[in-house]
This record gives C-alpha cells, sequence and structure tokens, in this order.
C-alpha cells in the first residue's frame, strides 16, 4: 500500500475481491447458517406442496440463492483474467466458511460487517487521499497504480487506498474470527 510498484496484479485481485463483496453479503444473508438450509428446504417444500412443482421451487431456491451468487463471484475472478485464483480462494475461506459452520444469527452479523466495512473502507480511502494531497506531494503514484488495473478509472487513487483498506480490515477481522473461534468463543 506504500510503495505499490509498477506490479498491479495484486492490486488487481484485491481490487475484485472487494467487488465481491456485494454477491458474498447476499449470500451470507439470504442463505448462511447451518440451521437456514434446511428450513429453506422445508419451506421450498411446503411451497411448493409437494409433486413436480416442488422439484421446480427447489431448483429455483438452488439458482437463485447458490448459484447466483457464485456465478457472480465467478463473474468477478473472469474479470481479473483468471489471475491469483489460489489467492482469490483463499482471501474468502474465511467468509465462505461462515456459510457452513455458523449459525444464522453469526452469518448475518458477518454480512452486515462486510456492508458497513465496504462502504466505511470507502470513505478512508477517499480521507487519505485527501490527505495526501493537502500535506503531502499528492497521489499521483497510487494512481497510476490503478490506471494499470482499470485503465482511465476516475478517482483511482481514491480506489486504490478504498481497497487497501478494506483488504486490511476484513483480515483483522478473519483474524478476530478465528481466533475467538480456537478460543471456543462464538
Amino acid at each position: 500500500m506504500i510503495r505499490p510498484g509498477m506490479n498491479s496484479e495484486y492490486t488487481r485481485m484485491l481490487m475484485f475481491a472487494c467487488l465481491a463483496t456485494i454477491p458474498l453479503v447476499f449470500m451470507l444473508m439470504m442463505v448462511a447458517g447451518k440451521e437456514r438450509w434446511l428450513f429453506l428446504l422445508d419451506h421450498g417444500k411446503e411451497m411448493a406442496g409437494g409433486g413436480p412443482l416442488m422439484v421446480l421451487l427447489l431448483v429455483g431456491l438452488v439458482i437463485l440463492l447458490i448459484l447466483m451468487p457464485l456465478g457472480m463471484l465467478a463473474g468477478i475472478w473472469y474479470g481479473m483474467g483468471f489471475q491469483f485464483g489460489t489467492m482469490f480462494i483463499l482471501y474468502f475461506v474465511p467468509i465462505i466458511s461462515r456459510l457452513i459452520f455458523n449459525t444464522t444469527q453469526q452469518s448475518i452479523v458477518a454480512a452486515i460487517t462486510q456492508g458497513l466495512l465496504f462502504f466505511a473502507a470507502f470513505l478512508i480511502g477517499i480521507s487519505i487521499v485527501e490527505i495526501l494531497e493537502r500535506f503531502s506531494s499528492g497521489a499521483q503514484l497510487y494512481d497510476a497504480h490503478l490506471q494499470l488495473v482499470w485503465p482511465d478509472y476516475r478517482d483511482a487513487a481514491k480506489m486504490f487506498f478504498s481497497v487497501c483498506v478494506f483488504a486490511l480490515i476484513n483480515q483483522i477481522i478473519a483474524v478476530y474470527y478465528e481466533v475467538q473461534s480456537m478460543l471456543g468463543r462464538t
């Protein structure tokens, strides 16, 4: 973040990971929690009332609640040029694991945290650029760096710092959750 240099591939991965927050928050809010999966299946069966409609409704639920957000993540990975796949997957392992292992309440809290962090990171990124421009030499270096990822992007320095802040805080939150989990606290 301090000296990005001209290698923008890691920044590309972080930028698309930040943008992937939108489908992840959707997945965490709608389908997360180990008890929520069974509830959704039971609710689908109840709505269809049995028969062939039940199969169609269950397929629709799977498409809407699971495949659509995963498709959005695949689209983001495509936008990254199918690069840094391992880093992209490892970045999301803590969040994706919450879809399976956490309760619904914990998943909703994680989704709200991710959503708030998404917006807060952009406010912090804008503030960093304003401080750099006011008290330092400016943000041209960071602007040029993100232009390698997304040419002609307006306010590229703000996006660069927003993405970096998002990634840093997100990893701090993930470490906090993992430490809490290892200590047996939920």
